[in-house]
């Protein structure tokens, strides 16, 4: 009999051992869950992540008005914001989807022309404080088979503590896929 009450007391001891430590795991656990989902929803997405993990083939803007308004969202984060190289080829490849495919085939170096736009403004103490795309819809007209608009945007350029508001006007193109695209822009001067 004391045999079997002896080797029942170290069950059930081990058990009581298992179950306090499975307690004091889970405790750890649950104060070491809470710690590592701070530490992932305090990262925020800076303007440049936000540009640079953009994928134009899953989530394309839906009109003429949003395409404006992402190019110049691009323009004001490559004229303001710090970035590597890599990540400003990555914003400046977002922004070629963008365009009309006329528009790059007549850029010798659309790469090259973005980046030293940007070098020139940058080293000019220049940058994009504000911008405002037209609200009301554009007037849609087809032209030789293609629907074409156009949209203007307001541009407060600021070098140094001067501040400068320009229209410009950005003609607009559908492609084949109902995509809209930039074809190209001027300075609206009657504005």
């Amino acid at each position: 009999m004391e045999k079997k009450s002896v080797s029942s007391a170290v069950i059930k001891s081990v058990v009581l051992v298992v179950l306090g430590a499975l307690v004091i795991l889970g405790i750890y656990l649950i104060f070491n869950r809470n710690k590592n989902v701070a530490k992932e929803e305090d990262y925020v997405l800076t303007a440049v992540d936000e540009i640079t993990t953009t994928d134009l083939s899953k989530s394309y803007p839906a009109d003429a008005r949003m395409i404006v308004s992402f190019y110049a969202k691009i323009m004001q984060t490559l004229y303001k914001e710090t970035y590597t190289e890599e990540q400003e080829d990555k914003m400046i490849s977002v922004l070629a989807g963008i365009m009309d495919d006329e528009l790059l085939a007549n850029q010798s170096d659309f790469n090259k022309a973005v980046k030293n736009e940007v070098q020139e403004r940058k080293a000019g103490d220049y940058s994009i404080s504000t911008y405002v795309v037209q609200t009301k819809e554009p007037e849609v007209v087809k032209i030789d088979g293609s629907k074409m608009c156009n949209v203007d945007c307001l541009f407060t350029l600021r070098k140094g503590t001067t501040h400068t508001a320009t229209y410009y006007q950005y003609v607009m193109r559908q492609d084949d896929e109902g995509k809209w695209k930039i074809l190209g822009w001027t300075i609206k001067e009657d504005e």
